[in-house]
């Protein structure tokens, strides 16, 4: 939304009283489904986080969502704060609570006035790449982006992290974007906070506040969106952990004296000792999300075997199955759809029915654009003759207890 810097000659932080804006900026939040936290004037419990669901201009009210819902004991006209963002201001506003209108769906009265705020009303903590604390964003559905690199800072409300790396999910391309790919308020409906202190992994979503480069590249703030009590419980003992660290820290610094004594060096514990991502390596959260990604289309019979195959594959984290119930049938599917990404096909092959590499390859062939398509040949017989083309690999039996068929898998897809 467009709208004129508030406070005029006024100076920063004046407050907007203008009903017309205020409304505008309602409509805003109702528009583009935003979600910001809400929270009862003056108190210490966590925030609330809404999404505005309707405005009733008659009555002066908001019907605001709510991610939990409210004290049954709250009463009426109670004094509520909300913090919500427009265009590139951020902004707080009084409004009182008017009762309930359904399920989580709550009365507030329409903001009399909006006052521009910067304050961070949430501690952060800062972690330094050694934690290895490492952060994995998606920003929708395939087609779409992964988003990854070092945990910079972290607070109830959301957190920064360095971007190291993106990658595009159709067809796993690394992407090198500047600051106008990231666009303020877009979605993250996957968010990952891995290795963090007593938390290995931590699911959110998150929206884009803010993008700033520097000298160490580009960083995202991003604030979490709709966490739940549980997931609030779990993050508030991470910062809780970081708290009491700094704390320790502090009074070593300042009420004793420094070891300057040589030290050797530590052998990293627990999660944090798991290699930090860089140049070529993929994490792990990347390459899970990999093969949510990765279209698999499955040529074999329609038989039990068939089904034993697929469960295994969705068992390793490979969602996009097809199947098809020959390779001829697979191969003109693919001939017919051209326009998006190759797939890997898996095939089962029985010797009695004639299928070799040599025919593989040839059928292959006939199919254009398809030749670069890569082929994993399975057969209850055991691995088959070798081939010099490197996208075409005789792979173990699928099976859900035994992965010794999943590393050349990986390989196949481009996962690796």
């Amino acid at each position: 939304m467009n709208q004129e810097k508030p406070g005029g000659g006024m100076g920063r932080g004046a407050p907007v009283e203008d009903p017309v804006l205020i409304r505008q900026a309602m409509r805003d939040l109702l528009e583009r489904e935003l979600e910001f936290p809400v929270k009862v004037e003056g108190a210490h419990t966590l925030p609330y986080t809404a999404r505005l669901q309707h405005i009733d201009l008659g009555k002066g009210l908001l019907h605001l969502k709510l991610i939990r819902p409210l004290p049954h004991e709250l009463a009426l006209e109670a004094a509520f704060e909300m913090l919500f963002s427009v265009g590139d201001q951020r902004f707080e506003a009084p409004c009182i609570f008017k009762g309930r209108e359904g399920y989580l769906l709550y009365r507030f009265t329409i903001p009399p006035l909006m006052a521009p705020s910067d304050r961070r009303r949430l501690k952060r903590y800062p972690f330094r790449p050694r934690e290895k604390a490492y952060v994995v964003v998606q920003d929708g559905g395939v087609p779409g982006h992964v988003l990854s690199g070092p945990l910079v800072n972290l607070s109830l409300g959301g957190l920064a992290f360095r971007v190291d790396r993106v990658m595009r999910f159709d067809d796993h391309m690394r992407v090198t974007p500047g600051l106008g790919f990231f666009d303020r308020g877009k979605a993250f409906p996957m968010l990952k906070i891995r290795d963090l202190p007593n938390l290995p992994v931590f699911d959110a979503r998150g929206v884009l506040a803010h993008a700033l480069e520097g000298s160490g590249g580009i960083i995202l703030g991003l604030e979490f969106g709709g966490l739940k009590e549980n997931e609030l419980r779990e993050l508030q003992g991470v910062l809780t952990i970081r708290e009491h660290m700094k704390r320790a820290s502090a009074g070593t610094t300042s009420d004793g004296p420094r070891d300057t004594s040589p030290r050797s060096p530590a052998t990293p514990k627990g999660p944090a000792a798991r290699v930090a991502p860089a140049g070529g390596q993929t994490p792990d959260a990347l390459q899970q999300l990999g093969r949510r990604s990765a279209r698999i289309m499955l040529a074999m019979a329609p038989e039990p075997d068939r089904d034993e195959v697929h469960q295994a594959l969705r068992a390793a984290g490979f969602l996009r199955v097809e199947t098809s119930d020959t390779l001829e049938q697979a191969l003109e599917v693919l001939g017919a759809d051209r326009h998006t990404s190759a797939p890997l096909l898996v095939v089962e092959t029985h010797p009695e029915d004639g299928f070799s590499v040599a025919g593989i390859l040839a059928l292959r062939k006939e199919f254009g654009d398809a030749k670069e398509l890569p082929v994993a040949l399975i057969s209850r017989e055991g691995l088959l003759e070798p081939s010099e083309d490197p996208l075409l690999r005789s792979i173990p039996w699928p099976r859900a207890e035994d992965a010794t068929w999943l590393p050349l898998l990986d390989e196949l897809a481009g996962l690796d």
